[in-house]
């Protein structure tokens, strides 16, 4: 903690307020992995991917961007998995979408929304004009920058979130003529900037991320990380000029940017309003986005007149019951079970297909976590391989069902094949009866359901899904059928594809 904030009791307090709130833990810890995520290698495209989809909400918000007219344009056809939207609008991309969206459902009520909103924009476009200052650079240093720069509006949006009326306040003093410096200082005991260092130290955000954001002192003088310092610089102030009514004003404001810009070196006036241009393009179906997810005024549309797309995106899931499973289920998992039928097809990678095939029973039902565990070859052991949503590569390595265990509930449904529900885990009789690896890698677990995979008498594999929430009722016929659907296409793809 700052020296400023130590001293100051209003700093403290909205410290305290921060470090108390309910949904922040979960929120920083999100945006920790997300963070932590380095490249586009095939294992760290699972990880963001898994992210994703432990957040059903984020999950859709992600599906609906894919399959936006500018995306939907390059794909061809309909985005029904997060892994091919992770492809389609691009790995580095989508962290920064999926650490801007995480925001949006922690909105308290609709009077915040349009500052929440602006905020939001603010940042994402930030944090494209920083990639897009930064594309001659190397990836990894692309990537800093890019994530600095949304990383270094989270203060505001905290604010937004937690304390609405001092960021009204703060707003009011900057309208009136005040510095943001000024007026954060006097009304929160400690500038913007002081208040983001302190939050992403918090989170365990890294010292150079955190330095970056804020305009700190570098942990490690260099000249390559001076020069991604005023990248994220300049990109945070454009944004914020963007952000004004269109005025004289505004492009004067702007143009000082890009002569500073110009006279850093490596570019052109040119290229730096290729640069706005590019970024608002990227930028484009997200704040299309935001006509659906935050309420507000409409966007302008994309271009394209009234009727003349033909939509053939993915359905985008309906109203979520009180287990989370949305309204429209079997649409969604009809959707995308025709992605890992065209996989089969073209004899793609198992692993792929496998993954494809979880991915469409997790989101078509909206399960807090799907976990797909094969058999060890030559021996009783089948471990965790695959999973979706709210699952740890520590709690995957830490299930493992042995078919040689007496008394195991999950091992005797597997060599019997037999499917087995359990809708209340929490129900003592049923607690009592649980494997202890099971219960204590996934504690919060309510519900769930073993789906084993047998080729002829053979156990060879099983699919595990699960919520944080009781089921309000047995599975109905038609969901089981649904079930059954997708545990065959990973049959088949177990017995065709190599």
């Amino acid at each position: 903690m700052t020296a400023t904030s130590r001293s100051n009791p209003r700093a403290n307090s909205i410290l305290d307020a921060i470090r108390s709130h309910p949904q922040l833990p979960g929120l920083a810890a999100n945006i920790g992995r997300i963070v932590a995520i380095a490249d586009s290698e095939n294992e760290s495209i699972q990880e963001l991917r898994d992210v994703i989809l432990a957040d059903v909400h984020l999950t859709q918000r992600i599906l609906a961007i894919a399959n936006s007219v500018g995306y939907r344009l390059h794909s061809g056809s309909g985005v029904n998995t997060i892994s091919k939207a992770i492809v389609v609008i691009g790995f580095e991309q989508v962290k920064v979408i999926a650490l801007g969206m995480m925001f949006v459902d922690q909105i308290p009520d609709p009077e915040r929304a349009a500052a929440m909103k602006g905020e939001l924009i603010r940042a994402l476009q930030a944090s494209l004009l920083a990639r897009e200052m930064s594309r001659q650079l190397a990836p990894d240093d692309k990537e800093k920058a890019g994530i600095a720069a949304l990383l270094g509006n989270v203060a505001r949006l905290l604010l937004v979130m937690i304390d609405f009326k001092r960021y009204v306040e703060i707003s009011q003093r900057v309208e009136a003529g005040a510095t943001e410096a000024a007026a954060s200082s006097e009304v929160l005991g400690m500038s913007v900037e002081a208040l983001t260092k302190e939050v992403l130290t918090l989170w365990g955000i890294p010292d150079t991320l955190v330095a970056l954001s804020t305009g700190a002192a570098m942990p490690v003088e260099s000249k390559q990380l001076r020069r991604l310092g005023r990248i994220v610089r300049l990109a945070a102030t454009t944004a914020q000029h963007l952000g004004d009514p269109e005025s004289p004003e505004r492009d004067v404001l702007i143009g000082e940017v890009r002569k500073e810009c110009v006279a850093d070196g490596g570019v052109t006036a040119e290229g730096f309003d290729r640069w706005m241009t590019a970024a608002d393009a990227q930028l484009r179906p997200v704040r299309a986005l935001f006509k659906t997810a935050i309420p507000g005024a409409a966007a302008a549309d994309e271009g394209f007149p009234e009727g003349t797309v033909i939509d053939t995106f993915a359905p985008v899931a309906g109203q979520l019951n009180a287990v989370g499973k949305p309204a429209n289920s079997r649409e969604l998992v009809l959707s995308r079970l025709q992605d890992v039928t065209d996989l089969i097809a073209q004899g793609q990678g198992l692993t792929a297909t496998l993954r494809t095939a979880l991915e469409c029973l997790h989101t078509g039902f909206g399960y807090t976590r799907s976990i797909l565990l094969l058999r060890e070859a030559g021996t009783p052991r089948i471990h965790a391989r695959l999973w979706c949503g709210d699952v740890t590569k520590a709690q995957a390595g830490r299930l493992e069902i042995d078919l040689g265990t007496p008394g195991d509930l999950f091992a005797e449904a597997v060599r019997r094949g037999s499917d087995l529900q359990i809708q209340n885990a929490r129900d003592p009789k049923i607690a009592a009866r649980l494997p202890p690896y099971f219960a204590a890698t996934f504690p919060r677990t309510a519900s769930f359901i073993v789906l084993p995979i047998v080729s002829g008498d053979t156990p060879i594999a099983c699919i595990l899904v699960g919520r944080d929430v009781p089921e309000t009722g047995p599975i109905s016929s038609e969901d089981i059928s649904l079930l059954r659907a997708v545990r065959g296409q990973i049959i088949l793809a177990m017995k065709t594809v190599r």
